[in-house]
């Protein structure tokens, strides 16, 4: 047996393994349309009507037209063309608001636009994870040009109620971005409904192929583009396309509307179970209220061990436990969760912290086992912290 055979895979946030049916659409994509979409010949004709299908049932997950959908190589890209794009248009007196606990895409946007003389006001979270909105308020009326706020929370599962967001938002005349990596697939989006103006996503959160991800544009949001050359996608985002990763975007769409509210609800039973196990131990503790909590999602802090030694004996242990520290770029850095930190956690405990997320091959028996062996690593790392 491999050591991914006896691996159970918890890191669904991070990313998610192919959806079916991924597969059979790229592989149509690359064999008989391998021409180029923007061609005005039959082949070229054909690859584009690949995109078209694709672009109809990335809409349909979010409620627009597929018109309104730029294609990215990500929700990174989606995310820096939704905020450099509209400083670039507003010009001077662009003002943008967002959150502490944003995705680092995010954060190092704005850090990036501050530089050029971007105002970013960034907002506190709560001790769940969740924004005061009255804070939301304040910062709309100081002449507020974006509001930027993600879903779902990449660590934590933290939902914002992104309805109440937007209507205050349009209130006050102001666009909405919305990072949708984590939320897609998992809750409902309606950008009309929402008040949504620029909507980020990822296909390989919902397990379609990395690579490739799209940017949401309501009709008539002025946008500066990011990047210059044939003048595809209506010259917001040049470059030939990929047909075959879109059309795995587009099989995964169609894959998650079939079975996203039953889904969500047996991962939801999976999580609890899972939850109940891991908290029944001293000193471990839930991050976030599981009310406001994604389905997949269960972050917890783990008192008197180190976070490192921790994750390595999950991850390498037998069966391994293929779990995260929180986001995976924050774990590259080898830095403890700003996240956790911002809702209150103490750096030690933002440190020792694990995140699952679950997803389609997640089975209850998968998740005792992870419950069973991640209590016997806290409690023979305990053991050796207290004999030292």
């Amino acid at each position: 047996m491999s050591a991914a055979d006896s691996t159970i895979y918890l890191d669904y946030a991070a990313t998610s393994p192919l959806a079916p049916g991924v597969i059979e659409a790229m592989q149509q994509a690359l064999v008989a349309t391998d021409a180029n979409p923007a061609s005005p010949h039959g082949p070229g004709r054909a690859a584009a009507g690949l995109i078209d299908t694709a672009a109809e049932e990335v809409a349909g997950l979010i409620n627009t037209q597929a018109r309104n959908l730029v294609w990215t190589s990500g929700a990174t890209e989606s995310i820096n063309l939704a905020l450099k794009g509209m400083a670039g248009f507003v010009g001077a007196g662009t003002h943008i608001v967002s959150v502490v606990t944003e995705h680092s895409a995010t954060l190092d946007t704005l850090d990036w636009l501050e530089k050029q003389g971007v105002r970013v006001t960034r907002l506190a979270v709560q001790g769940d994870g969740r924004i005061d909105l009255d804070a939301l308020e304040a910062a709309l009326e100081d002449d507020a040009t974006l509001v930027s706020i993600m879903h779902v929370n990449n660590e934590t599962g933290a939902i914002q109620d992104i309805a109440a967001v937007g209507e205050r938002c349009s209130a006050h005349g102001v666009p909405l971005h919305v990072d949708a990596a984590q939320s897609l697939g998992r809750l409902p989006i309606d950008v009309q409904a929402m008040n949504i103006a620029l909507l980020s996503l990822s296909a390989h959160k919902i397990g379609g192929p990395k690579g490739i991800g799209a940017l949401y544009v309501r009709p008539r949001t002025g946008l500066a583009a990011q990047l210059h050359g044939g003048g595809q996608q209506r010259g917001l985002r040049s470059g030939t396309l990929a047909t075959h990763q879109i059309a795995g975007f587009g099989a995964a769409a169609a894959h998650v509307a079939a079975i996203r509210d039953s889904e969500q609800k047996r991962l939801a039973v999976l999580r609890e179970h899972l939850a109940e196990a891991l908290v029944g131990v001293d000193n471990v503790v839930r991050n976030g209220a599981p009310a406001h909590t994604a389905a997949a999602f269960l972050n917890v802090s783990v008192a008197g061990v180190h976070g490192d030694a921790l994750l390595m004996g999950l991850t390498e242990g037998m069966p391994a436990l293929a779990v995260s520290s929180g986001a995976a770029c924050s774990a590259a850095k080898g830095q403890s969760s700003y996240v956790l930190r911002a809702m209150g956690r103490s750096p030690r405990e933002a440190g020792a912290s694990i995140r699952f997320s679950l997803g389609a091959s997640t089975t209850r028996a998968q998740i005792e086992a992870a419950a069973s062996r991640f209590i016997d690593e806290v409690v023979r790392l305990r053991r050796i912290a207290s004999a030292a």
